[in-house]
């Protein structure tokens, strides 16, 4: 009897034991899931200028602020977004695609691709095009539109803003495919406007799909599928921008009338359908990238340098105690030139193109500082407010070279340091090639150019506010500026240039 009691005892502590075992987990994973980082509660999201408000949540909140009813993580700080979106990369390297961007042709694009082997080899093709080893191949492209800004800005400079996007959509057509074409071809626009209707679906989903899935399969005349015809519109754009160019450059190429780097991989890859498909897209991906991004930080320069016109000198005098006044700077001239560095990494601080960089997700639950991180969360990288923490940077809403020229390791620091870049797997696979087009135009308009504030009738200067356009891009919104040749040494130079390239 007392034996019996005794197995009675040990069966009833060990079916409690398993049941704490069982149990406690489950108490431990609802805690968990409770532990978010501290966020607004139902907040009203900002549409405009997100990336401020977001550093204003950040103030308040902290590092990491997250948003329960969006699943939405900012993060605020560098060191977070490298523990997460670089260290746990595994986690955290897929994308969010809506609807609207489905419907509308955005998982075309790399940069827009959901984690997958798709885009895997995708990305492969990047890498092996726009490795930094092979860069130089770029040079020549570059050296040219470079030169032929300088160029349209002594001839026309009031037309500044329309240059700055010549260069920036005229780069990619002539470093890919070899072609020679401005803001104004049909071919810039048929991009131009893919890439203005992917960023209206962006930054606008269509209600009704979003809520109704299934009304992608059906036609535009069906009740609440009006937003068909603007997919439909936008899908043909981006085919068009994927064609176009593409066929004009492998027509050149069989009619010897001139290579290029797509013509060369479409001959390489004949035959094969899915790999001419993927270079189609590498091309278009490239120019909606590059475009505006280069625009951005190139229009962010020459209004920079308007505004500071000290900084503006200390530049110039160091080219010219390097290189001289009777050429035009080149790429081996970059190290030679540590203060010009610094105001392309001041730059690139202060006015990342896109504030918010590219939203990342994550792919299951994790668990980082005490909080709890839910699968298929929204991790938002402010880059914005990672460049302007006052504890890395002080008085960081001033644009201060010095900050890079007298630091411990001096300008010349790795890119992956440049942030506007992004993090992880997703940083930009074109960044190389980003990075020298944006310190080439800095450097060339430094060593030639004075860019002063444009006067009224009386003489007087006339003020620049400033101002830049408030959604995903980040770019100044039209001004009055006055660019001269910096003499008539450095006019004969940009003329005699223009000529020979």
């Amino acid at each position: 009897m007392a034996a019996s009691s005794s197995l009675l005892a040990l069966c009833g502590i060990a079916t409690f034991a398993i049941s704490l075992l069982y149990f406690l987990p489950r108490r431990r994973q609802s805690f968990v899931a409770r532990s978010y980082p501290p966020g607004p509660k139902s907040p009203n999201m900002p549409a405009l200028d997100a990336w401020i408000q977001y550093q204003e949540w950040g103030r308040e909140y902290g590092d990491l602020v997250y948003i329960q009813e969006k699943n939405m993580l900012i993060l605020n700080n560098f060191h977070a977004a490298v523990d997460l979106l670089d260290k746990r990369a595994r986690i955290y390297s897929d994308r969010a695609l809506t609807n609207t961007m489905k419907v509308c042709g955005a998982d075309t694009l790399l940069s827009a691709q959901q984690y997958s082997d798709k885009w895997r080899r995708n990305r492969k093709l990047f890498q092996q095009i726009f490795r930094q080893s092979i860069c130089n191949r770029f040079y020549p492209a570059q050296y040219k539109k470079i030169h032929q800004f300088l160029h349209r800005l002594t001839v026309a400079p009031e037309e500044f803003m329309q240059h700055t996007t010549s260069l920036s959509q005229g780069l990619i057509y002539a470093a890919l495919y070899g072609l020679d074409i401005g803001s104004e071809d049909p071919f810039s626009q048929k991009a131009v406007q893919a890439a203005n209707l992917l960023a209206q679906a962006i930054v606008a989903p269509f209600p009704a799909i979003e809520r109704f899935p299934w009304l992608r399969f059906m036609p535009p005349w069906f009740p609440g599928c009006g937003f068909q015809r603007i997919a439909i519109g936008c899908v043909q754009a981006i085919k068009e921008a994927d064609t176009i160019p593409f066929e004009k450059a492998v027509d050149n190429l069989k009619m010897g009338m001139g290579t290029s780097l797509v013509a060369e991989l479409a001959l390489e890859n004949e035959g094969r359908p899915t790999e001419i498909e993927e270079i189609k897209s590498m091309g278009t991906t490239s120019f909606l990238a590059a475009s505006d991004t280069t625009l951005s930080s190139i229009s962010s320069f020459l209004l920079t340098m308007t505004q500071h016109p000290e900084v503006q000198s200390k530049a110039q005098a160091e080219i010219d105690h390097v290189i001289g006044r009777d050429r035009l700077p080149t790429f081996e001239d970059r190290l030679s030139l540590p203060y010009v560095e610094s105001v392309y990494r001041e730059l690139m601080r202060m006015h990342p193109p896109v504030p918010l960089g590219l939203f990342h997700l994550s792919t299951e639950d994790d668990f980082y500082r005490g909080y709890h991180i839910p699968k298929g969360c929204l991790v938002v990288p402010n880059i914005w407010a990672m460049n302007r923490d006052p504890n890395v940077y002080p008085e960081p809403d001033k644009f201060i070279p010095e900050r890079f020229l007298n630091s411990p390791t001096g300008p010349f620091t790795k890119i992956n340091n440049i942030i506007a870049f992004g993090f992880g797997r997703r940083v930009c696979v074109g960044r190389y090639m980003a990075d020298n087009t944006v310190w080439l135009a800095v450097v060339s308009v430094l060593a030639t150019l004075d860019l002063r504030k444009a006067k009224d009738n009386e003489g007087k200067d006339i003020d620049i506010l400033g101002e830049y356009c408030k959604t995903f891009f980040r770019h100044p919104l039209p001004y009055r500026s006055a660019i001269t040749p910096r003499d008539l040494q450095a006019r004969n130079l940009i003329l005699a240039t223009a000529m020979v390239d």
